[in-house]
């Protein structure tokens, strides 16, 4: 089993307000991903806030692309990541997990929200031309199978689709003329 943690990376840095200093993000990323076998896993801890959801799809691609997914399941899957960590995001509590588990040839996709939960800056619309509230609907869609758990301090939304990867490339054997 192996497990490595990206460090290299500055930590990300959280958006100044006009004539402030860039300054630390309160929650600083935290990466892992674990390889054993055909079970691939890899999570990512951060703010449950907009402007966090980019880093969840960018760390899902990097995941996927390092798994072979093939293009089409890939955005597939970023799609339901983005739309699972951007309600975190909207309606969730402080801070998010994204965790995807590649598992033969199926991903698993969780995204999970935990503390105080955010009060929301957005009223809820529901007419019919309202942009927003389609998130879930897109996941069931693109889904084979969802789940929602829901505790006192904390919400998980789940989602499973079976994927296609490309195969491995083998290496070619030396050709022997006679």
């Amino acid at each position: 089993m192996t497990l490595s943690h990206t460090a290299m990376r500055p930590p990300p840095m959280a958006l100044p307000s006009s004539g402030e200093q860039a300054r630390p993000a309160p929650v600083t990323p935290a990466l892992a991903h674990v390889r054993t076998g055909m079970h691939r896993h890899g999570m990512i801890a951060l703010p449950a806030e907009e402007r966090w959801v980019r880093t969840a799809r960018h760390f899902a691609a990097s995941l996927l692309a390092r798994w072979d997914v093939v293009p089409e399941d890939r955005d597939s899957v970023l799609l339901i990541v983005g739309e699972l960590a951007g309600n975190a995001a909207q309606h969730g509590r402080a801070d998010m997990i994204v965790s995807l588990a590649l598992e033969g040839r199926a991903v698993h996709i969780e995204v999970a929200d935990y503390g105080a939960t955010a009060p929301s800056p957005h009223p809820r619309c529901t007419g019919a031309s309202d942009e927003h509230g389609r998130g879930m609907g897109i996941v069931e869609l693109l889904a084979d199978w969802t789940e929602t758990l829901e505790g006192r301090d904390h919400r998980r939304d789940r989602a499973g689709l079976r994927v296609a990867t490309a195969p491995a490339e083998q290496p070619q054997a030396d050709l022997a003329l006679a």
